[in-house]
């Protein structure tokens, strides 16, 4: 709730955010309410097809193996690559082919939520899409994966740059929104 009303976006009531770092999170907002019904969204649980390149790749979950957390997460990205630690990450070239895999991935999950929501923005925060060349490959794996199924001007190629977005709030947005509950609860850090 907070991407929506704090992130500048020209949506009024409904928005998905994920967040893709050390696990993937999602939290929706649809006709201005949060979803939550048993409990919290677990969206990087889901199942995507496995590409022919990966195969092999046994997915880093603990639960699922090779479901979307377990393919896309740093420490998958990390483990997939035979790097050290995650701290490696940000010397990866943009043109390794992981980053190919992981924006196929995310922009089918993307294309899944919209068919699912119909959503007016997908936001996507967290530490592994400080690879901005990512976005490109996720919107393009989008509009394959929607196929020409949905057809709306949002959804165009010229239009999906502000469709599927970056947080402003980068990979921060959960620490500046606790600030902000624990601030409007009356809450204060005092020197």
């Amino acid at each position: 709730m907070f991407e929506l009303l704090n992130g500048g976006h020209d949506v009024k009531d409904n928005l998905t955010y994920i967040t893709v770092g050390t696990g993937i999170g999602i939290g929706m907002v649809i006709n201005g309410k949060c979803v939550h019904g048993m409990m919290h969204p677990e969206g990087g649980h889901v199942r995507i097809p496995i590409l022919k390149a990966d195969e092999n790749f046994p997915g880093v979950c603990a639960f699922h193996g090779n479901c979307l957390e377990g393919l896309c997460t740093n420490v998958a990205i990390a483990k997939r690559i035979g790097a050290n630690s995650v701290d490696d990450l940000p010397g990866l070239s943009d043109d390794h082919e992981v980053w190919d895999i992981v924006g196929e991935y995310l922009g089918t999950f993307c294309a899944n939520l919209t068919l699912i929501t119909c959503n007016s923005k997908i936001v996507i925060g967290g530490g592994v899409v400080n690879r901005t060349i990512l976005f490109d490959k996720i919107r393009h794996h989008f509009q394959k994966a929607i196929n020409k199924y949905i057809v709306l001007p949002q959804l165009e190629q010229e239009n999906l740059s502000n469709y599927i977005v970056r947080s402003k709030f980068e990979n921060e947005l959960g620490l500046i929104a606790s600030a902000k509950v624990g601030e409007k609860e009356g809450y204060s850090i005092k020197n």
